[in-house]
C-alpha cells in the first residue's frame, strides 16, 4: 500500500516541487543539487525506501555538507512518518 502511494507521488514529482520544498524549509540548493536530488528520487526511490545508505553515499560528495545534512534530516523525519502510516493500516 505505502509503496503505491510513494510511486504515485514520485511519478508526479517535478524539479519545482524540490525547489519549493527546499525554499519553504530554508534550504538553499544549487541547480546541480536540484538536478541530482530529482534524478535520485525519480530513478532510485525504491532503493531510498529500502536501502537509503546506498543513495546517501553516492550523493554525499556531490552536494554541499549543509545540503547533505538536510537530506538526511528530512529523510529521517519523513521515513518515520511513513513508518507510522504503514503501521497504522
Amino acid at each position: 500500500m505505502i509503496e503505491k502511494f510513494i510511486h504515485s507521488y514520485v511519478n508526479r514529482l517535478t524539479k519545482d516541487d524540490i525547489i519549493q520544498f527546499a525554499s519553504k524549509n530554508q534550504v538553499s540548493l544549487t541547480n546541480q543539487e536540484v538536478d541530482l536530488i530529482y534524478m535520485e528520487i525519480k530513478n532510485n526511490w525504491q532503493t531510498l525506501l529500502y536501502n537509503p545508505n546506498i543513495v546517501f553515499e553516492r550523493v554525499k560528495g556531490e552536494v554541499s555538507p549543509n545540503t547533505y545534512e538536510k537530506i538526511i534530516y528530512f529523510y529521517d523525519l519523513y521515513s518515520k512518518k511513513l513508518s507510522l502510516l504503514a503501521n497504522f493500516h
